[in-house]
């Protein structure tokens, strides 16, 4: 008996060695456990290692997912521009709130993506997005941030809840016509089951993504394993948030006064009842919103977490854009987008935040939908494609001193202008997935921090040294120590 199970055991694992070998021509990258093969890379330095072992293509499997990782921006850069890389993997469909999966503009593939992205596009436009009554409205939350921030009296605080809200208000306006309490528990509800969502999305936690047998285990194991519960939760939660603006928009509706996003959804799909081929759907229009809430929100929040640690651990610069924010701004006006122009050295701190931080360790992973070759390299449908964000941005090929927190490096020789990267720079993506929203993240990144040096100094509390701070890593999240810091009023 006991030979009989051997060589079962020899046999199953040698099956599972021939099928799981890595393909002709694949990219390299490390030993693969047969059936597991490798966890998700957790973070940049493990990615880095594994960079300078294998190149700038590398591949490896988890479970039956195979992922190819690019390290280099222009070979990223081509290889997102093909059409064969449009779609994104399957798995990120579990934390979709539309009941058929297939709607949205960050999860879906194909006729309803290129649908929902047109929709976006053409009204988030259509709503403002780059005029300058919007900048109205990001200058009004940015004052509400200044006012909330002089309430803590130079009190040393972690990163303050405003944060969060006043770039959720911006979003939320043009999508729901709606603008949070400063603490609204709404939105904290969201965001921390957003925070839990993120935690589990790296690492051991997130293997049932990779490998759908583990999804056949009872609920109770695989929860108490790999923490399901989690994603089941955000999925219901979100879903009742999202709909309940959406009930109270359907109850409210004026054909002939569409007032945000949501009417004009409302409008299209009811003028569309009836045909057969119809791409509206209130399934669709929940995912719609929740991706917009987490495009919007999310991601300026944590920016502005990078903005306020790094005006404190860089004084000098803080100090030198006062001065020249000073010499163009009354203390009783706030900063607009025209004066952009005159304070380069704001826009180019901006930017170097996005550079420096990398906040995600890798972009959405997009899915290859046919077999097809990167550089060289073949690589399989249905293979995932991530690019390694942290890598590109500390690339010595494309930036002097990569390591090293330096505005100046997108500024000309006479220090007056400011100057774009030409390559090399990935925080919204590229290709035809390239986010929707950077016109908006920049005009809001722009203002708050001017906003923020206008009227404070940002320090840390006495006899605090945050020199040496190393970041934090949460799931694909690069972020600032949680350090607390004096938002002292400028006098």
């Amino acid at each position: 008996m006991l030979v009989e199970i051997v060589l079962l055991f020899v046999l199953v694992l040698v099956y599972a060695v021939l099928r799981d070998r890595r393909p002709r021509n694949c990219p390299p990258g490390p030993v693969e456990i047969p059936f597991f093969g490798r966890l998700p890379i957790p973070n940049a330095e493990v990615g880095e290692h594994l960079r300078k072992k294998y190149g700038d293509i590398m591949s490896y499997r988890t479970g039956p997912t195979r992922s190819v990782f690019l390290f280099d921006y222009n070979t990223a850069r081509e290889t997102l521009a093909k059409m064969e890389f449009s779609n994104r993997p399957d798995f990120i469909s579990v934390i979709s709130i539309d009941d058929q999966k297939i709607g949205g503009v960050v999860g879906s593939n194909g006729v309803h993506w290129q649908h929902d992205r047109r929709f976006v596009l053409r009204n988030l436009r259509n709503l403002g997005m780059g005029k300058c009554y919007l900048e109205v409205a990001i200058n009004i939350e940015a004052k509400a941030l200044v006012e909330d921030l002089k309430k803590y009296g130079g009190e040393a605080i972690n990163y303050p809840d405003s944060f969060r809200t006043v770039a959720l208000n911006i979003i939320w306006q043009m999508v729901a016509s709606t603008r949070y309490d400063l603490r609204s528990e709404e939105v904290e509800t969201i965001y921390r089951l957003t925070e839990k969502l993120r935690r589990i999305l790296t690492g051991w936690s997130s293997l049932p993504l990779f490998i759908p047998a583990l999804n056949k285990l009872p609920s109770s194991i695989k929860s108490a394993i790999f923490g399901d519960d989690v994603f089941r939760n955000f999925v219901e939660e979100m879903k009742n948030i999202v709909s309940g603006v959406v009930d109270k928009h359907l109850e409210d509706y004026d054909p002939d006064n569409p007032r945000d996003l949501i009417d004009e959804y409302i409008k299209d799909m009811k003028e569309s009842e009836g045909e057969d081929n119809s791409l509206f759907r209130r399934g669709a229009l929940n995912q719609i919103v929740s991706d917009l809430f987490f495009a919007g929100s999310d991601t300026v929040y944590n920016m502005m977490k990078w903005v306020v640690y790094l005006l404190a651990r860089y004084p000098e610069y803080a100090t030198r854009m006062q001065q020249q924010i000073d010499a163009v701004v009354p203390r009783d006006r706030m900063v607009s987008l025209d004066d952009k122009p005159s304070l380069p050295l704001v826009e180019a701190f901006t930017v170097e935040v996005l550079r420096y931080s990398a906040m995600t360790f890798f972009n959405v992973p997009r899915a290859a939908d046919s077999d097809t070759i990167i550089d060289g390299f073949f690589v399989a449908k249905g293979t995932t494609v991530e690019v390694a964000i942290y890598s590109i941005h500390h690339d010595p090929r494309y930036w002097d001193d990569p390591h090293k927190f330096y505005p100046e490096r997108f500024l000309d020789n006479s220090a007056t202008k400011y100057t774009a990267p030409k390559q090399g720079f990935f925080a919204f993506g590229s290709g035809r997935r390239q986010c929707v929203g950077e016109l908006l993240a920049r005009m809001e990144l722009f203002l708050f921090t001017a906003a923020i040096i206008q009227h404070f100094e940002v320090r840390p509390p006495h006899g605090v040294d945050i020199s040496r701070d190393k970041y934090v890593t949460t799931g694909n999240f690069r972020l600032p120590p949680d350090n607390k810091l004096i938002y002292k009023p400028r006098i």
